[in-house]
């Protein structure tokens, strides 16, 4: 389980991440599944743990803040744009309307998401309250009505409405790549083999796409992370 977690998140990761690192980080999540999970809660412990391995995870590499301070301003720069035409227009933008707005051409603006995609900008279940400290990853939890204790029922079904209507709007190729990813628990590049495109070409879509949810669903203040 916890390497199944791993695989999927070292997609993103520069190589200077090594696996065992990341295994150990994933292990704390699972022994801190092991010890919190509660039957009673109607989810099932796979569900659960995976949260746990993959919020673990992301936790440390926030810690270790990696990241460049110039990427992270560039991520904010897209992911201010994505939400501001979305806001604006009513809808999700379209690719020539984000190079325009970013004053980019086709070339940097692919050169733009490859740089941008990091795991704590370009995961579902980072932006969604409640999807970690619930223990409840996004996509199962919408796949799977029965995995919903009944008291957040309500919540979560407002959740599935909005999420699944959104990612309904992406262009096809998005939508397959979220699908594929989140749905079917297959890897960027699995996902790359299914599609026949380069493993680089999938990373830009689920990047794309995962932006163009988040700057679509800033209105919704009740259901993104602050």
């Amino acid at each position: 389980m916890v390497k199944y977690v791993v695989n999927r998140i070292t997609v993103n990761l520069p190589d200077k991440f090594e696996f065992d690192d990341l295994k150990n980080y994933g292990i704390v999540g699972l022994i801190d599944a092991i010890e919190r999970f509660d039957h009673r809660r109607q989810v099932k412990f796979s569900t659960y743990a995976i949260s746990r391995i993959q919020g673990s995870i992301i936790d440390q590499l926030r810690k270790l803040d990696w990241v460049p301070t110039s990427v992270r301003h560039k991520a904010k720069r897209v992911a201010q744009v994505n939400s501001k035409l979305s806001q604006e227009l009513g809808r999700l933008p379209t690719d020539q309307e984000l190079r325009e707005e970013l004053n980019l051409n086709s070339e940097e603006y692919n050169q733009l998401l490859t740089e941008v995609n990091i795991p704590q900008q370009t995961s579902l279940n980072s932006f969604i309250k409640g999807s970690q400290t619930e223990g409840i990853t996004l996509l199962e939890m919408i796949s799977d009505g029965e995995a919903v204790n009944p008291e957040r029922s309500f919540r979560y079904e407002e959740i599935k409405r909005i999420l699944g209507e959104t990612i309904e709007k992406l262009k096809d190729k998005e939508r397959l790549v979220i699908t594929l990813y989140y749905y079917e628990g297959l890897n960027l590049t699995e996902i790359s083999k299914v599609l026949e495109l380069t493993t680089a070409r999938v990373s830009q879509l689920h990047t794309k796409a995962i932006y163009r949810l988040r700057g679509y669903l800033s209105r919704k203040k009740e259901l993104l992370v602050d």
